[in-house]
């Protein structure tokens, strides 16, 4: 799966998300991003390392869930490309009480966030 930024990637699907912290996706966030992956992916990359941190992954009860980032792992799935290996942090949030969602649970909604 290529990632055209220059450096190592993470195949989204193989980060095993089971849904998210937040019930809602906007399609339009995600078409953008998929158009800057697809036009410049590693300028995308490390200016959203910078300005919005890691995709943000909380493991709770040995389930996988996308607490920040959700529009740029969508857009990365979705566009067929590899995730910078330093744009992830994985978190053990074993005992966490934030309500969860799966990801055929999520709604899409129109639109940008």
């Amino acid at each position: 799966m290529p990632n055209n930024s220059g450096t190592a990637g993470v195949d989204p699907r193989a980060l095993n998300i089971a849904g998210s912290t937040q019930p809602e996706l906007f399609d339009g966030t995600v078409q953008a991003i998929r158009q800057q992956l697809r036009n410049h992916p590693a300028a995308f990359w490390q200016q959203a390392l910078s300005q919005d941190g890691p995709i943000e992954i909380w493991e709770i009860h040995g389930r996988r869930y996308l607490c920040n980032g959700n529009h740029r792992w969508f857009a990365a799935l979705e566009e067929g490309v590899t995730i910078p290996v330093d744009n992830i942090r994985i978190i053990d949030k074993t005992g966490s009480q934030i309500p969860t969602w799966q990801l055929n649970q999520m709604t899409r909604l129109p639109g940008t966030k």
